[in-house]
Formats: structure tokens, C-alpha cells, sequence
């Protein structure tokens, strides 16, 4: 992480830790990512598509249900747990996408590589898949709840990608884990998932993000950022960036 870190911390010096150019809201056409909240996310693209990532139930402490009226063509859920596969809340005519393959929604070409979730006490059993999206020049990887990948043709298909989700919580990538691996694929711009919303929030061993960007080294670039979305376009810089999640109870 070092070309494009160069150029994330440039424009946080020049922006004074703005996220407007950062994030390139304004500047070029691209992807959308709405952070909904733990590590449901909403991707749409420029000719409408809409694809929904590991809807949520009710369990996420601080966060309100997923809305109902997102309306998407499709929903990847990454594995089981019902914390990422709440897939009541889509329309009854989108795609399910639950299974490793290469499916066609719209525009964009979605890819999942088949393993398995992580888990502090050794090799899991769990299946679980990591979803690649392609789509106007970018790629999209949501790894879910997957543990470091090590199979040499997911890890080619998540390697150089513009915005990777990552899962912080510590469960299923250790935390002294986690940037190495992001190291390891060259990830640019990493979302995280899957932290606390709340400081005292009840039988979460995840972070905040304050908690996480204060394990991170020095001259990491970070965005803490108040907007719930993120505009992805070809060649993002390299930033660790913490979205607001557009699903927080009042």
C-alpha cells in the first residue's frame, strides 16, 4: 500500500481530512457503495443495476432493520448466519446468489469463490463465499465473514481490486492479521464492516472505528467519513475508510 497511499494522504493533507475528492463524488462516473449498515452493502451502477450484499437481521446492536425498499436486482449472501443472510427484505423477483459461480445481473459480472469462514479456534467448517464484482473498469470484493484466503485462484480474483469490504471485528481475521492480508492482495481503498456502532454496545467483541484506526499504523491513510456512500471509479487510492452506516437507529 504505498503508490496510491501517497495520493490518499495528499488529498487528506490538501482537504484537511475532507472525503469530497477522496471519494470522488463528483469527479468521474463510477460504482456507488451504500454502506446499510455491518457489512450490508448496497452497490448500484450507472445504468441502475442494484445489488444488495449479507442483508442483516435484527441482531446488529444500534442498527435499524434493512429497509425494505432498497429494491434489488439481486442479493449475494456470503454464508448462513442470519446476520448476512436476511434475504426476506428484497423483492421476491431478485436473484439469490448464496453459491460459488459466475452470474450476469445487469451490468455487472458477479464472481463467488467458494472456502470458508473464518473462526479463532482453527480451520472452519462453515461454507462461505467471496463475491467479486466487475463492473464499468472497477472491481468490488465483499469478503463476508471469509478468514484470510489462501486457494490461488480466489486470491488472483481479490488481488488489485478498487475497494475491498473487509469484515474488522476480529472473529474471523485476527486483528494483527488484518492489514497484512490486505497488504498481501494490494488492496486500494478498503471498507470496513462489522464494527461497533456503539462504544457499549452488548456482546460485541468488534471495535469501534476509533478503537480500529488506533491499532493502524502510522502514515496508513484513514477516513472516518459522516456520508453513508462512496463513489468507486478505476485506479481508488489506497485508504482504510469508515462509512457511516446509512441504517442507524435514531
Amino acid at each position: 500500500m504505498e503508490r496510491s497511499l501517497l495520493l490518499g494522504c495528499i488529498l487528506l493533507s490538501i482537504l484537511g481530512g475532507g472525503s469530497r475528492a477522496l471519494f470522488a463524488q463528483d469527479v468521474a462516473p463510477g460504482v456507488d457503495l451504500q454502506f446499510v449498515g455491518h457489512e450490508c452493502f448496497l452497490l448500484t451502477t450507472s445504468g441502475g443495476t442494484r445489488i444488495l450484499m449479507d442483508p442483516y437481521d435484527d441482531r446488529p446492536f444500534g442498527l435499524a432493520s434493512v429497509p425494505s425498499d432498497l429494491a434489488p436486482d439481486a442479493v449475494t449472501v456470503s454464508h448462513n448466519h442470519s446476520d448476512h443472510s436476511n434475504i426476506v427484505c428484497a423483492p421476491s423477483t431478485a436473484q439469490i446468489l448464496r453459491t460459488a459461480g459466475r452470474y450476469n445481473v445487469g451490468d455487472v459480472t458477479v464472481t463467488g469463490y467458494a472456502g470458508f469462514e473464518g473462526s479463532p479456534f482453527g480451520p472452519s467448517k462453515n461454507a462461505h463465499v467471496v463475491f467479486v464484482f466487475d463492473v464499468a473498469g472497477v472491481k468490488i470484493v465483499h469478503l463476508g465473514d471469509s478468514g484470510p484466503v489462501t486457494d490461488p485462484e480466489a486470491l488472483a480474483a481479490i488481488t488489485n481490486a478498487d475497494v475491498v469490504i473487509v469484515n474488522i471485528d476480529g472473529y474471523v481475521i485476527p486483528a494483527g492479521k488484518i492489514l497484512p492480508f490486505l497488504t498481501e492482495i494490494r488492496a486500494r481503498t478498503v471498507l470496513i464492516g462489522h464494527y461497533s456502532v456503539v462504544a457499549s454496545a452488548p456482546f460485541s467483541g468488534a471495535p469501534t472505528v476509533d478503537q480500529f484506526f488506533a491499532t493502524l499504523p502510522e502514515g496508513v491513510a484513514r477516513v472516518k467519513s459522516a456520508e453513508n456512500s462512496l463513489r468507486v471509479i478505476p485506479g481508488m487510492p489506497e485508504q482504510i475508510v469508515a462509512l457511516t452506516p446509512s441504517g442507524l437507529t435514531k
